[in-house]
């Protein structure tokens, strides 16, 4: 919801500029599509999004049956919504509490809203929320995350409307007291930050250590730059409810992979070291016989001319032998300790 009195502030643009196109804003949000089917939502409990900006929540909701209306208070963003033929109304927030006595809804979301609305009053927001709600209605709140370094001491300030970041223990407390049920928070968004850390084997040099460093880059660095405030009204949830919730607190999870398993001794295979011993021998004995001379029953007169042209072949084979050699000791060695 756009704050700023300054008109010569376009804050759609802005939206445009820096929180990405409509269709990248939808694919984060369909994450919470399997709990919205959960929720009993129909005609006369629809549900509500405030501060539904360019409306891809509630397209999302039409196109999967679910029967919702919205609000925001920028003129620009409910008169695309309203083109689109979503049901968006252009009012302030609290006004809208206001004038907001008989409607009940079963579900109320707000994506990236309760940062725009003032410390003092976020109590009262909530204990409004609540009173709109059904009985066995839910909550969603989305919001920057600042226990993500970079969103709580830079990113968050970019927008000029925000007021402060919220931390999630905070809002977890301000839904216990406002009268919520089975609040809970999950951190969302993560595979935007960068790739997936691996912790290192226990048994590694220094695993402790770098695995230490994981967890201290993934908790702060590497966090979820979103969260959002799941809480419900009585009665208490259903376990399907409460698996919606976990599935996505588990993508947010698998950011931080475990070790890889450290691979043993290679297997070795006894027949073919043995058929590649018998071959390197033949190797051996041909090697062998060319260095024997072509014909010792007469040898030469000249022992220096002798010398020479025994010397050649020496030479030339020389390091086939040395090769050979050692790679048949080898195998024999390996098959003795293996069959020992």
């Amino acid at each position: 919801m756009n704050t700023l009195s300054n008109s010569s502030f376009n804050y759609s643009a802005f939206e445009a500029f820096f929180r990405g196109t409509p269709h990248e804003i939808r694919e984060r949000l369909s994450v919470y599509l399997p709990l919205a089917s959960l929720v009993h939502v129909d005609d006369s409990n629809p549900a509500l999004d405030i501060g539904c900006g360019r409306g891809e929540w509630l397209e999302l909701l039409r196109e999967s049956g679910i029967p919702a209306a919205g609000i925001d208070s920028n003129s620009e963003f409910a008169g695309s919504c309203q083109q689109q033929g979503l049901d968006v109304l252009e009012t302030d927030l609290f006004s809208f509490f206001e004038r907001q006595v008989a409607s009940r809804y079963s579900l109320i979301t707000g994506f990236h809203l309760i940062e725009h609305i003032s410390p003092e009053k976020q109590p009262f927001f909530l204990a409004a929320v609540l009173n709109l709600l059904a009985p066995g209605g839910v909550l969603i709140l989305e919001t920057p995350n600042p226990e993500n370094v970079t969103v709580g001491s830079c990113n968050f300030y970019i927008d000029p409307t925000h007021c402060r970041p919220v931390p999630p223990h905070l809002l977890l407390f301000m839904a216990v007291q406002a009268g919520f049920s089975s609040p809970m928070i999950v951190r969302l968004n993560r595979k935007t930050v960068g790739e997936p850390l691996r912790l290192m084997p226990s048994e590694e040099p220094y695993a402790s250590l770098y695995n230490r460093l994981v967890d201290i880059v993934s908790s702060r660095i590497l966090q979820a730059p979103d969260y959002a405030l799941v809480a419900f009204t009585s009665p208490s949830p259903s376990l399907a409810m409460l698996e919606a919730v976990s599935a996505i607190n588990r993508q947010n999870d698998m950011f931080v992979l475990p070790p890889l398993p450290i691979e043993g001794p290679e297997e070795i295979d006894i027949a073919h070291l043995h058929q590649r011993t018998i071959e390197l021998e033949k190797e051996l004995r041909i090697v062998q016989e060319l260095l024997e001379p072509k014909d010792s029953a007469f040898p030469p007169t000249n022992m220096a001319s002798a010398t020479k042209e025994q010397s050649v072949p020496l030479n030339e084979f020389a390091e086939p032998v040395r090769r050979s050699y050692l790679t048949l000791l080898s195998s024999r060695l390996i098959s003795k300790n293996k069959t020992s």
